[in-house]
């Protein structure tokens, strides 16, 4: 397994953002907020990333959204929710399945201290 070089750099960045702008703001804020950090930071990303749906043989019309990849292996995904649910966990299993992504973070900015906030999330190894 590779080593993980990205999650502790993305946590500092987002720890960043939260000490400078608290909670309270919407997803979108804190998603550019978090962009231009890791760009300030030279920390590689993509944003807004589609990621192709595939069942069988077709490819659905629609795609799936990513909010952050960083360095074409950990998905980031930023929320500002009173709680991190199941289905926030599920939907980030999804979107590393489907984009066959080894780790993703889930980063919940409207909580006191970030790191309540920060859910690290491994894809499950293939059984073939």
């Amino acid at each position: 397994m590779r080593r993980d070089r990205w999650t502790r750099r993305v946590i500092e960045a987002a720890a960043e953002v939260h000490l400078a702008l608290g909670r309270g703001l919407a997803e979108a804020a804190y998603r550019l907020a978090l962009a231009a950090e890791l760009r300030r930071r030279k920390i590689p990303f993509q944003e807004n990333t589609t990621v192709p749906i595939r069942y069988r043989d077709l490819v659905l019309v629609t795609g799936l959204q990513l909010d952050l990849v960083v360095g074409g292996e950990l998905i980031v995904e930023v929320l500002s929710v009173p709680a991190i649910t199941d289905w926030h966990r599920a939907r980030v299993l999804t979107h590393l399945a489907l984009s066959q992504c080894p780790r993703g973070l889930l980063i919940n900015f409207d909580v006191p201290e970030i790191r309540r906030g920060i859910r690290r999330i491994a894809a499950p190894r293939s059984r073939r």
